[in-house]
């Protein structure tokens, strides 16, 4: 015993005890109040949780537009028919041209969607409810390529819409919704069919976008026809290339207005002329972004 107390062999093996005793106790601690730890770990993770939803919450309701208890009734109407940002649509960029095309989807968008793609030009749909399979698919290409979707409302039924701002809500609130599940993608933009002033809506128009403005959308009009839908036959490609490349020739950013119809196969054969004879006037191609600021008929936005 004498010779082993203070040997080499003695002092490993006391070291070795000492490595053993720091392994173990340590060990036995966190096993014996694991759980507690992990309790604690989740109860703090709820809260935190529970927090950053009131944050969200708070944040959610100090942008979201407030309704006027002594306003109109409407105002009232669909509460998550907002647009997701503050309405804030001033930027103006020259030398731009928005191509827009309403009515779609239809047959005729995977066409549109392949010149645009080949030309590298970025556009906006203003696209009415189409919610068959083969639409919602398009609905998606058009996302998915990077171009803007806007609503131009679900009926497109021009008395129907315009017989009261109830009506107009109510029918824009199937297209927001259709767009919203089919895409993903929160629409802002907006586009009054017939254009923001028209024979079917002269009583009720203001009082519509004041209301949509409100709720954070814009409204989209046009200051270049492409004339393909002033009569029920079809325009010649020729005269769409003219119509459009003569109201450019007078404009320092332009709103085109063209349709994505199944029977407008020479809107598409117009397309790609358009956008090199455009690009040779020294014009930009850009899509509607929430911050552009609308072209807007007989009002001061």
């Amino acid at each position: 015993m004498k010779g082993y107390i203070g040997s080499v062999r003695f002092f490993k093996n006391l070291i070795l005890l000492f490595v053993i005793i720091f392994i173990t106790v340590p060990t036995v601690f966190a096993f014996r109040y694991r759980g507690k730890f992990k309790a604690l770990e989740a109860e703090t993770a709820a809260q935190m949780q529970q927090l950053n939803d009131k944050i969200t919450a708070l944040e959610a309701e100090l942008a979201a537009p407030t309704v006027d208890p002594d306003g109109p009734a409407y105002q009232s109407l669909y509460p998550d028919f907002y647009a997701p940002q503050a309405l804030d649509a001033k930027v103006h960029t020259d030398n731009t041209i928005y191509l827009t095309f309403d009515d779609g989807p239809s047959y005729r968008t995977p066409e549109v969607l392949q010149i645009l793609r080949e030309e590298n030009v970025k556009a906006t749909f203003f696209v009415i409810g189409q919610s068959d399979e083969a639409s919602q698919q398009w609905m998606r290409d058009i996302v998915a390529d990077g171009h803007t979707i806007a609503m131009h409302t679900y009926s497109h039924d021009y008395d129907d819409i315009y017989a009261s701002v109830e009506d107009y809500l109510a029918d824009m609130y199937e297209i927001f919704t259709l767009i919203k599940d089919a895409t993903g993608v929160t629409p802002t933009a907006f586009r009054f069919p017939g254009g923001s002033i028209n024979g079917y809506n002269y009583e009720v128009s203001q009082d519509i976008i004041s209301e949509m403005l409100r709720r954070g959308f814009v409204p989209y009009d046009w200051n270049i026809s492409s004339g393909d839908a002033a009569s029920s036959d079809l325009t010649p490609a020729g005269t769409i290339v003219s119509n459009v490349v003569g109201g450019a020739s007078g404009v320092s950013r332009g709103i085109v207005l063209m349709h994505d119809a199944a029977p407008k196969y020479t809107t598409v054969e117009a397309l790609r002329p358009m956008i090199q004879n455009l690009r040779d006037m020294g014009f930009q191609f850009d899509c509607i972004h929430p911050d552009t600021a609308p072209i807007l008929y007989s009002y001061s936005y």
